[in-house]
């Protein structure tokens, strides 16, 4: 089998910087790219030298690149992973379709405004390029139990999930409404407030967060300043039980109902088991790999860009509703509304 030619343009904290100094699981594009088998990664871009000069000694790699269309003019590229401040994502879209490049994974969030979001959906779709976007839970084994969990109607009714989260609703945020679509579908309404527990970047503000799903189901997100500690923790409460979910470290806690004997005859909730699987491949290394068995046949990534799009809308949707004090409603109007992200 012909291996794929694939680079990564920006070679910070996700495209390469993760996996420095540490043995445990693959946490970069460039890394998943270098120890998957199927792929040849030939190319790095970055604005940094030293960064280029650093990793590309580290992965034996002689394309590197300060200029994306040198790169694209000088390399036989077929897939692309762009991890450059989202505001670049549709220019180097159109250099990478331009180029004949025929898969493109993009970080998150997709872009800065629906408009571009959607242009970046559009193009791909006329070139016959895959697009995914990188929300890796979707990507992950664990996730896929706890959807097929919930799905099967094993935590009966679902009546309210409560989120703790920080670090930005753009930079967190969109992670959290990917998944929180995954498990439990589309979102007709947003109500939120600008949070007195600040963010760390003033351009990507914490907000305070109810959600209303189509299927009446509420979720309420909370936001910490990660200066004091990280918590990102997912409750979910069902009629049939409680699944605590740590987002960070993919753990859980179940506690399903047994009936009281203590409390005045009502039921109680006592620490179960449930067997979910645990990849041994993180979920950048799986998700790269799921965009790379795309190429070429009919298959759609398990993230595609309109799941990037839908993240967009809400983070769009929580600052509108904290700006105009009132619920919002989705699909939004507002299609060139900016976010900041880093």
């Amino acid at each position: 089998m012909k291996k794929i030619n694939c680079a990564v343009i920006g070679c910070g904290r996700i495209g390469c910087g993760f996996d420095d100094n540490q043995n445990k699981k693959i946490l970069t594009h460039a890394g998943s790219y270098f120890f998957n088998k199927k792929t040849n990664l030939v190319a790095l871009c970055d604005i940094d030298t030293k960064k280029l000069k650093k990793y590309g000694k580290k992965y034996q790699i002689n394309g590197l690149y300060t200029e994306s269309s040198k790169m694209f003019e000088s390399e036989k590229i077929d897939c692309i992973s762009i991890c450059t401040l989202a505001d670049s994502h549709l220019d180097l879209v159109k250099e990478a379709i331009n180029y004949n490049v025929k898969g493109i994974f993009v970080e998150k969030p997709i872009s800065t405004n629906l408009k571009d979001a959607q242009t970046i959906i559009d193009l791909c779709q006329q070139n016959q390029v895959k697009l995914a976007v990188d929300f890796q839970r979707r990507f992950d084994p664990f996730y896929h139990g706890i959807k097929k969990y919930i799905s099967q109607n094993k935590l009966g009714l679902i009546q309210l999930v409560q989120v703790y989260y920080g670090g930005g609703i753009a930079n967190t945020g969109t992670h959290l409404f990917d998944l929180l679509r995954y498990l439990f579908g589309e979102i007709k309404s947003v109500r939120a407030n600008y949070s007195v527990n600040k963010s760390a970047n003033t351009n990507d503000p914490n907000i305070d967060v109810t959600l209303d799903f189509f299927d009446s189901m509420i979720c309420q997100i909370h936001s910490l300043d990660y200066r004091n500690y990280v918590l990102f923790e997912m409750d979910i409460l069902g009629s049939n039980g409680r699944l605590k979910i740590n987002l960070v470290e993919n753990k859980y806690i179940f506690e399903s109902v047994k009936k009281g004997e203590n409390v005045a005859g009502y039921n109680t909730l006592h620490k179960n088991y449930l067997n979910f699987s645990i990849s041994k491949k993180s979920s950048i290394f799986l998700a790269i790999d799921d965009v790379i068995n795309c190429l070429g046949k009919k298959k759609i990534p398990m993230c595609t860009g309109v799941d990037g799009y839908r993240s967009l809308e809400l983070v769009i949707a929580c600052h509108l509703s904290s700006q105009k004090k009132n619920k919002v409603l989705l699909p939004i109007k507002n299609l060139e509304y900016n976010i900041s992200s880093k």
